[in-house]
């Protein structure tokens, strides 16, 4: 789906990405399915000009090994650019941030933006990645429910049923109310 809301353009899909993992001859069988992402993409112009690339991701060196070695780990990763280091608490718990500019990615993530995504994260429950590339934002909201899509065999009378396209759409579209993306005081 493609729009706009207010100043702010907007598409948004659900997307199921796979890959297949190819099994030796010997065994005989022809591979499986391992799931990359499920959920909704998210793409919209973002509220602040910028050049370089900035990514948030789910948080979980941290937990899983501990601060000292998390960092460690966390430090490794370049594929994504450098680490950065947050200044909020709540959002660091949460999320890693990495990107080319230590400077541009702490300019993209104001202090409020990083509130309003832990609040997103902690309301919707569900892991999300967040990305800034060339002026936009993308956001990946894993969900293993399929969305958009009728339920065969159920009537689309039950209200049960409507409300849920209702809040499947209000999700995506809630974004940019969520994250103030039609605020404009930088341009």
């Amino acid at each position: 789906m493609t729009g706009r809301l207010g100043k702010t353009e907007i598409a948004f899909s659900e997307i199921h990405s796979q890959y297949k993992s190819s099994r030796s001859s010997k065994s005989g069988g022809s591979g499986s399915w391992h799931t990359i992402f499920k959920g909704l993409f998210f793409i919209a112009g973002f509220n602040k000009s910028f050049k370089g690339e900035t990514y948030v991701l789910p948080e979980v060196a941290e937990k899983v090994f501990g601060k000292i070695l998390g960092n460690m780990f966390q430090s490794w990763n370049r594929g994504r650019g450098r680490l950065v280091k947050m200044e909020d608490d709540r959002f660091e718990k949460r999320f890693v941030v990495y990107g080319d500019d230590q400077i541009e990615a702490r300019y993209i993530l104001s202090t409020s933006l990083m509130k309003r995504i832990a609040d997103y994260k902690e309301k919707t429950k569900k892991n999300i990645c967040i990305s800034f590339i060339n002026n936009r934002i993308y956001v990946a909201l894993f969900s293993y429910k399929n969305l958009f899509e009728p339920k065969l065999f159920k009537t689309l009378l039950d209200f049960g049923v409507i409300r849920e396209y209702y809040e499947d759409l209000a999700c995506a579209v809630g974004l940019v109310d969520e994250l103030n993306l039609n605020t404009r005081i930088w341009h």
